[in-house]
């Protein structure tokens, strides 16, 4: 499970996302939802060893191994975040909290990109409220 929050605007109401955007922010939930048991494990590990940071997925790619197919990823730590110069993922990467949660970037066709901050609640059941 994930959740989602709607941002205000600058002008202090919610923003307005286009259908197009809203269907592209939804479909790439479901697919880290779908992934988040393979996701989140590769984050902590990213975190225990690096720090804090975002789990890159490349989804134009699919790669065979011998347990199947998947996308490759890898992590990168705050400090690199920050070379990239994208606010909103180094904002995420700031805020996020790693008992619990990912920052997970997207890579898309195009030279798109998307980033998510992303909760897993069962491994959120005993933090601290």
């Amino acid at each position: 499970m994930c959740y989602t929050v709607l941002m205000p605007s600058p002008e202090g109401g919610p923003r307005h996302i286009p259908e197009w955007a809203e269907r592209e922010r939804l479909s790439d939930l479901t697919w880290i939802t779908e992934n988040l048991h393979k996701l989140f494990p590769a984050a902590q590990l990213g975190v225990s060893t690096m720090g804090r940071g975002v789990l890159v997925i490349d989804t134009t790619t699919v790669i065979m191994h011998d347990q199947g197919d998947g996308n490759p990823m890898f992590y990168l730590p705050e400090a690199q975040v920050q070379e990239l110069g994208n606010q909103d993922a180094l904002r995420m990467v700031r805020a996020y909290d790693p008992s619990w949660q990912l920052v997970a970037g997207l890579l898309k066709p195009e030279g798109k990109e998307s980033f998510y901050r992303v909760g897993v609640p069962t491994e959120g059941k005993n933090r601290p409220v």
